[in-house]
């Protein structure tokens, strides 16, 4: 069966891959987006109000890239959203996630005109399109029963 942790912050997402990935599960889908930034410096109760605020981001550490090192045999799909990704220029874009992060199967999420979605393997065939959420998860279940 699957499990659902759910979190709110970054540093609370970190700590529970850290907690799980040892568990050595089958397989690893992190759906949630993570922010790219995050406050360079926290504050600890109010602020002051009436005066101007200036916040200073840095950016937040790539989890994904380091899922497959904490657990090489689990198989690991990635997400990658692009507003007008086209199907053409698909595996340029994802690249990334499958050198980097070593991700066995990315969803190339496409927004622009209405929700698409593109499964890809790591030589950068694109298995399946699909328009629904839905349909994206039972091809996902679909493809990862023949991967384990």
């Amino acid at each position: 069966g699957g499990r659902v942790r759910k979190f709110f912050f970054f540093s609370e997402l970190e700590a529970l891959l850290a907690e799980e990935l040892p568990k050595g599960y089958d397989c690893v889908i992190p759906a949630a987006a993570v922010s790219d930034f995050e406050l360079k410096k926290s504050f600890k109760g109010k602020i002051a109000s009436g005066k101007g605020l200036t916040l200073e981001l840095k950016p937040t550490k790539k989890l994904l890239n380091k899922l497959k090192k904490s657990s090489e045999s689990t198989i690991l799909v990635g997400f990658k959203l692009e507003p007008k990704l086209e199907r053409g220029h698909m595996f340029k874009r994802t690249r990334a996630l499958f050198e980097e992060a070593g991700c066995d199967l990315v969803v190339a999420n496409a927004t622009a005109s209405g929700y698409r979605a593109f499964v890809m393997d790591r030589e950068g065939k694109v298995s399946c399109t699909v328009a629904t959420k839905k349909a994206l998860v039972k091809l996902l279940i679909e493809k990862i029963n023949t991967v384990l």
